[in-house]
Protein backbone atom coordinates (compact mmCIF):
# COMPACT_ATOMS: atom_id res chain seq x y z
CA UNK A 1 0.00 0.00 0.00
CA UNK A 2 1.79 3.28 -1.21
CA UNK A 3 -0.98 6.05 -1.21
CA UNK A 4 -3.89 6.79 1.30
CA UNK A 5 -6.55 9.37 0.97
CA UNK A 6 -7.75 12.04 3.25
CA UNK A 7 -11.09 13.34 2.68
CA UNK A 8 -11.22 16.32 4.91
CA UNK A 9 -8.17 19.37 5.31
CA UNK A 10 -9.06 20.11 8.37
CA UNK A 11 -7.35 19.58 11.78
CA UNK A 12 -7.77 15.90 12.34
CA UNK A 13 -7.60 15.22 8.39
CA UNK A 14 -4.22 16.89 8.60
CA UNK A 15 -3.01 15.66 11.43
CA UNK A 16 -4.04 12.21 10.02
CA UNK A 17 -2.15 12.83 6.67
CA UNK A 18 1.08 14.16 8.65
CA UNK A 19 1.08 10.36 10.60
CA UNK A 20 0.99 8.54 6.93
CA UNK A 21 3.02 11.09 5.05
CA UNK A 22 5.66 10.45 7.68
CA UNK A 23 5.73 6.81 7.00
CA UNK A 24 6.91 7.05 3.67
CA UNK A 25 3.29 6.50 1.72
CA UNK A 26 2.02 9.11 -0.62
CA UNK A 27 -0.86 10.68 0.95
CA UNK A 28 -3.81 12.68 -1.04
CA UNK A 29 -5.71 15.66 0.86
CA UNK A 30 -9.09 16.79 0.14
CA UNK A 31 -10.97 19.83 0.55
CA UNK A 32 -13.58 21.23 -1.22
CA UNK A 33 -12.14 25.02 -1.12
CA UNK A 34 -9.23 25.22 -3.72
CA UNK A 35 -7.45 28.24 -2.49
CA UNK A 36 -6.90 25.96 0.86
CA UNK A 37 -5.47 22.97 -1.37
CA UNK A 38 -2.95 25.55 -3.41
CA UNK A 39 -1.84 27.05 -0.03
CA UNK A 40 -0.97 23.63 1.44
CA UNK A 41 0.67 22.23 -1.68
CA UNK A 42 2.69 25.65 -2.35
CA UNK A 43 4.00 26.09 1.52
CA UNK A 44 3.24 22.72 3.58
CA UNK A 45 1.68 24.49 5.97
CA UNK A 46 -2.73 24.27 6.86
CA UNK A 47 -2.58 27.38 8.09
CA UNK A 48 -6.29 27.99 8.54
CA UNK A 49 -6.39 24.74 10.68
CA UNK A 50 -2.80 23.46 12.03
CA UNK A 51 -0.94 26.74 11.34
CA UNK A 52 2.32 25.87 13.15
CA UNK A 53 3.06 22.29 11.94
CA UNK A 54 5.15 22.05 8.87
CA UNK A 55 3.49 19.67 6.27
CA UNK A 56 5.35 16.47 4.77
CA UNK A 57 6.23 16.92 1.33
CA UNK A 58 4.64 13.44 0.74
CA UNK A 59 0.94 15.09 1.45
CA UNK A 60 -0.72 16.43 -1.74
CA UNK A 61 -3.84 18.62 -1.48
CA UNK A 62 -6.69 18.62 -3.84
CA UNK A 63 -9.98 19.65 -3.81
CA UNK A 64 -11.01 16.83 -7.09
CA UNK A 65 -12.97 14.54 -5.60
CA UNK A 66 -11.95 12.23 -7.99
CA UNK A 67 -8.27 12.14 -7.22
CA UNK A 68 -8.65 12.08 -4.18
CA UNK A 69 -10.57 8.48 -4.43
CA UNK A 70 -6.91 7.42 -5.63
CA UNK A 71 -5.64 5.87 -2.61
CA UNK A 72 -6.44 1.93 -1.66
CA UNK A 73 -7.48 3.63 2.14
CA UNK A 74 -10.16 6.18 2.58
CA UNK A 75 -9.95 7.79 6.05
CA UNK A 76 -13.31 9.93 6.29
CA UNK A 77 -12.56 13.01 8.53
CA UNK A 78 -15.73 15.50 7.59
CA UNK A 79 -17.65 17.11 9.87
CA UNK A 80 -20.44 14.33 10.79
CA UNK A 81 -23.41 16.17 9.70
CA UNK A 82 -21.78 16.47 6.28
CA UNK A 83 -20.62 12.83 5.86
CA UNK A 84 -24.00 11.44 3.73
CA UNK A 85 -23.54 14.02 1.34
CA UNK A 86 -20.19 13.55 0.60
CA UNK A 87 -20.09 9.95 0.71
CA UNK A 88 -22.74 10.13 -2.07
CA UNK A 89 -20.48 12.11 -4.07
CA UNK A 90 -17.45 9.57 -3.65
CA UNK A 91 -19.80 6.58 -3.99
CA UNK A 92 -19.10 7.58 -7.81
CA UNK A 93 -15.09 7.01 -7.79
CA UNK A 94 -15.34 3.99 -5.36
CA UNK A 95 -13.51 0.78 -6.20
CA UNK A 96 -13.72 -2.74 -4.90
CA UNK A 97 -10.24 -2.84 -3.17
CA UNK A 98 -11.35 0.66 -1.58
CA UNK A 99 -11.47 0.47 2.43
CA UNK A 100 -12.90 2.96 4.23
CA UNK A 101 -12.21 4.33 7.87
CA UNK A 102 -14.08 6.95 9.20
CA UNK A 103 -12.56 9.12 11.91
CA UNK A 104 -15.45 12.07 12.49
CA UNK A 105 -17.18 11.45 16.10
CA UNK A 106 -20.88 12.21 15.83
CA UNK A 107 -24.21 10.77 14.76
CA UNK A 108 -26.63 12.16 12.28
CA UNK A 109 -29.38 14.56 13.58
CA UNK A 110 -31.81 14.27 11.30
CA UNK A 111 -31.79 10.27 11.18
CA UNK A 112 -30.03 9.65 14.87
CA UNK A 113 -27.66 7.07 12.92
CA UNK A 114 -24.11 6.35 13.33
CA UNK A 115 -21.40 6.99 10.50
CA UNK A 116 -21.12 3.32 10.13
CA UNK A 117 -24.89 3.21 9.60
CA UNK A 118 -24.58 6.03 7.14
CA UNK A 119 -21.81 4.54 5.39
CA UNK A 120 -23.28 1.62 4.88
CA UNK A 121 -26.32 3.22 3.24
CA UNK A 122 -24.27 4.98 1.16
CA UNK A 123 -21.34 3.40 -0.50
CA UNK A 124 -21.68 0.24 -2.69
CA UNK A 125 -22.51 -2.95 -1.41
CA UNK A 126 -20.16 -4.86 0.78
CA UNK A 127 -17.49 -1.79 1.10
CA UNK A 128 -15.71 -2.54 4.22
CA UNK A 129 -16.02 0.19 7.17
CA UNK A 130 -14.08 0.93 9.84
CA UNK A 131 -14.29 3.12 12.89
CA UNK A 132 -10.89 5.38 14.04
CA UNK A 133 -11.76 7.07 17.45
CA UNK A 134 -9.82 7.63 20.63
CA UNK A 135 -8.52 10.69 22.66
CA UNK A 136 -6.61 12.38 20.23
CA UNK A 137 -5.91 16.10 20.04
CA UNK A 138 -4.67 17.07 16.67
CA UNK A 139 -2.58 19.38 16.99
CA UNK A 140 -0.38 17.00 18.98
CA UNK A 141 -0.61 13.80 16.64
CA UNK A 142 0.52 16.07 13.51
CA UNK A 143 3.49 17.02 15.90
CA UNK A 144 4.58 14.03 16.07
CA UNK A 145 3.88 13.26 20.17
CA UNK A 146 2.63 9.51 21.31
CA UNK A 147 -0.75 8.43 21.24
CA UNK A 148 -2.57 5.39 21.07
CA UNK A 149 -6.26 4.83 19.46
CA UNK A 150 -9.46 2.24 18.77
CA UNK A 151 -9.20 1.32 15.88
CA UNK A 152 -13.23 -0.90 15.82
CA UNK A 153 -13.88 -3.22 12.20
CA UNK A 154 -15.75 -5.85 12.14
CA UNK A 155 -13.50 -8.21 9.89
CA UNK A 156 -9.98 -9.30 11.54
CA UNK A 157 -7.73 -9.54 8.31
CA UNK A 158 -9.05 -6.04 7.25
CA UNK A 159 -8.60 -4.70 10.64
CA UNK A 160 -5.08 -5.69 10.77
CA UNK A 161 -4.38 -4.67 7.21
CA UNK A 162 -5.35 -1.03 8.22
CA UNK A 163 -3.83 -1.17 11.64
CA UNK A 164 -0.29 -1.69 9.88
CA UNK A 165 -1.24 1.26 7.32
CA UNK A 166 -2.23 3.64 10.05
CA UNK A 167 0.71 2.34 12.89
CA UNK A 168 4.13 4.41 13.23
CA UNK A 169 6.50 4.66 16.46
CA UNK A 170 3.87 7.59 17.91
CA UNK A 171 0.48 6.54 16.82
CA UNK A 172 -0.62 3.37 17.87
CA UNK A 173 -4.01 1.97 16.99
CA UNK A 174 -5.37 -0.85 18.93
CA UNK A 175 -8.14 -3.34 17.11
CA UNK A 176 -11.55 -4.19 18.12
CA UNK A 177 -14.51 -5.39 16.28
CA UNK A 178 -16.94 -3.29 18.43
CA UNK A 179 -18.12 -0.90 16.10
CA UNK A 180 -21.40 0.69 17.88
CA UNK A 181 -19.27 0.76 21.36
CA UNK A 182 -16.29 2.89 19.68
CA UNK A 183 -18.84 5.40 17.74
CA UNK A 184 -21.32 6.26 20.88
CA UNK A 185 -18.75 6.86 23.01
CA UNK A 186 -16.58 8.65 20.51
CA UNK A 187 -19.86 11.05 19.57
CA UNK A 188 -21.32 11.12 23.23
CA UNK A 189 -18.13 11.78 24.86
CA UNK A 190 -18.48 15.66 23.36
CA UNK A 191 -21.38 15.86 25.44
CA UNK A 192 -20.54 15.24 28.50
CA UNK A 193 -16.96 17.41 27.95
CA UNK A 194 -19.61 20.42 27.23
CA UNK A 195 -21.08 19.56 30.56
CA UNK A 196 -17.76 19.80 32.22
CA UNK A 197 -16.66 22.61 30.46
CA UNK A 198 -19.62 24.42 32.24
CA UNK A 199 -19.33 22.99 35.46
CA UNK A 200 -15.14 24.66 35.51
CA UNK A 201 -17.01 28.04 34.17
CA UNK A 202 -19.40 28.03 36.73
CA UNK A 203 -16.50 27.17 39.27
CA UNK A 204 -18.51 23.80 40.77
CA UNK A 205 -14.91 22.47 41.39
CA UNK A 206 -13.11 19.29 40.36
CA UNK A 207 -14.84 17.14 42.29
CA UNK A 208 -18.26 18.02 40.09
CA UNK A 209 -16.18 17.74 37.12
CA UNK A 210 -14.82 14.33 38.16
CA UNK A 211 -18.86 13.81 39.23
CA UNK A 212 -20.03 14.64 35.76
CA UNK A 213 -16.77 12.33 33.47
CA UNK A 214 -18.13 9.48 35.86
CA UNK A 215 -21.60 9.33 35.83
CA UNK A 216 -21.63 10.43 31.93
CA UNK A 217 -19.60 7.48 31.04
CA UNK A 218 -22.38 5.51 32.90
CA UNK A 219 -25.20 6.89 30.65
CA UNK A 220 -23.08 6.51 27.66
CA UNK A 221 -22.20 2.73 28.32
CA UNK A 222 -26.46 2.73 29.23
CA UNK A 223 -27.33 4.07 25.94
CA UNK A 224 -24.33 1.88 23.72
CA UNK A 225 -25.32 -1.76 25.91
CA UNK A 226 -28.96 -1.09 24.59
CA UNK A 227 -27.66 -0.95 21.13
CA UNK A 228 -25.28 -3.40 20.50
CA UNK A 229 -22.16 -2.36 22.46
CA UNK A 230 -19.77 -3.93 24.83
CA UNK A 231 -19.25 -3.01 27.89
CA UNK A 232 -15.81 -3.24 27.79
CA UNK A 233 -15.37 -0.78 24.45
CA UNK A 234 -16.28 1.80 27.24
CA UNK A 235 -12.93 1.28 29.48
CA UNK A 236 -10.79 1.49 26.54
CA UNK A 237 -9.17 4.29 24.29
CA UNK A 238 -12.78 5.57 22.63
CA UNK A 239 -14.27 5.21 26.34
CA UNK A 240 -12.42 6.39 29.16
CA UNK A 241 -9.31 7.30 27.56
CA UNK A 242 -11.58 10.18 25.30
CA UNK A 243 -13.57 10.62 28.32
CA UNK A 244 -10.30 12.10 30.46
CA UNK A 245 -8.88 13.87 27.48
CA UNK A 246 -11.76 15.79 26.06
CA UNK A 247 -13.24 16.33 29.46
CA UNK A 248 -10.32 17.90 30.88
CA UNK A 249 -8.54 21.00 28.68
CA UNK A 250 -9.44 23.70 27.14
CA UNK A 251 -7.95 22.75 24.00
CA UNK A 252 -11.18 20.39 23.24
CA UNK A 253 -13.64 22.88 21.42
CA UNK A 254 -16.69 20.73 23.30
CA UNK A 255 -14.99 21.71 27.17
CA UNK A 256 -13.90 25.04 26.33
CA UNK A 257 -17.45 25.60 23.92
CA UNK A 258 -18.93 24.34 27.86
CA UNK A 259 -16.19 27.13 29.70
CA UNK A 260 -17.83 29.63 27.78
CA UNK A 261 -20.98 29.16 28.29
CA UNK A 262 -20.43 28.71 31.84
CA UNK A 263 -18.76 31.86 31.95
CA UNK A 264 -22.03 33.28 31.13
CA UNK A 265 -21.87 33.57 27.21
CA UNK A 266 -24.68 33.67 25.15
CA UNK A 267 -24.41 29.93 23.10
CA UNK A 268 -25.25 31.90 19.31
CA UNK A 269 -22.19 34.11 19.89
CA UNK A 270 -20.04 31.34 20.77
CA UNK A 271 -20.78 29.23 18.10
CA UNK A 272 -20.49 32.20 15.95
CA UNK A 273 -17.43 33.26 16.46
CA UNK A 274 -15.52 29.59 15.96
CA UNK A 275 -14.17 28.45 12.22
CA UNK A 276 -14.09 24.49 13.65
CA UNK A 277 -17.16 22.23 14.29
CA UNK A 278 -18.25 21.57 17.73
CA UNK A 279 -19.49 17.85 16.82
CA UNK A 280 -21.13 17.96 20.51
CA UNK A 281 -23.93 20.53 20.30
CA UNK A 282 -25.86 18.75 17.19
CA UNK A 283 -24.94 15.06 19.35
CA UNK A 284 -26.57 16.55 21.90
CA UNK A 285 -29.76 16.54 20.35
CA UNK A 286 -29.29 13.44 18.41
CA UNK A 287 -28.03 11.95 21.92
CA UNK A 288 -31.76 11.97 23.41
CA UNK A 289 -33.36 11.00 19.65
CA UNK A 290 -31.50 7.39 20.89
CA UNK A 291 -32.32 7.50 24.43
CA UNK A 292 -35.80 7.79 23.61
CA UNK A 293 -35.47 5.55 21.12
CA UNK A 294 -33.66 2.62 23.52
CA UNK A 295 -35.32 3.99 25.90
CA UNK A 296 -32.22 4.94 28.04
CA UNK A 297 -32.37 7.70 30.57
CA UNK A 298 -29.56 10.42 30.07
CA UNK A 299 -29.92 13.47 32.56
CA UNK A 300 -26.98 14.74 32.13
CA UNK A 301 -27.03 14.59 27.86
CA UNK A 302 -30.51 16.29 28.21
CA UNK A 303 -29.22 19.30 30.45
CA UNK A 304 -26.46 19.25 27.97
CA UNK A 305 -29.05 19.53 25.28
CA UNK A 306 -31.76 21.94 26.89
CA UNK A 307 -29.38 24.58 27.42
CA UNK A 308 -27.26 24.58 23.95
CA UNK A 309 -29.87 23.68 21.36
CA UNK A 310 -33.50 24.73 23.41
CA UNK A 311 -32.45 27.93 24.71
CA UNK A 312 -32.72 26.89 28.59
CA UNK A 313 -30.66 29.08 31.25
CA UNK A 314 -27.36 27.05 33.07
CA UNK A 315 -28.73 27.52 35.98
CA UNK A 316 -31.67 26.24 35.76
CA UNK A 317 -30.85 23.18 34.00
CA UNK A 318 -28.08 22.07 36.38
CA UNK A 319 -30.52 22.43 39.16
CA UNK A 320 -32.83 20.15 37.60
CA UNK A 321 -30.47 17.75 37.14
CA UNK A 322 -28.82 18.14 40.70
CA UNK A 323 -32.69 17.93 42.20
CA UNK A 324 -33.15 14.26 40.33
CA UNK A 325 -33.79 11.92 42.88
CA UNK A 326 -30.13 9.76 44.05
CA UNK A 327 -30.32 5.84 43.74
CA UNK A 328 -28.30 2.96 43.02
CA UNK A 329 -24.67 3.69 41.50
CA UNK A 330 -25.05 0.66 39.19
Amino acid sequence: MTTVSVIGAGAWGTALAQVIADQGKDTIIWTRDNTLAREINATHVNESYLPSIALNHRINATSDLEIAMRGEVILMVTPAQYMRGILANAQIFTRPEHKFVLCSKGIELKSGKMMSEVAAETLPDGTPIAILSGPNFAHEIAAGKPAATTLACPDEDIATLLQEALTSTHFRPYITNDLIGAQVAGALKNVIAIACGAAKGMDMGESARASLVTRGLAEIARLGHAMGAQYETFLGLSGVGDMILTCSSEKSRNFSLGYELGSGKNIANILASRRNVTEGVHTAEAALMLAKRYNVEMPISQAVHKCVNQGVALDEAMHEMLNRPVGHEL
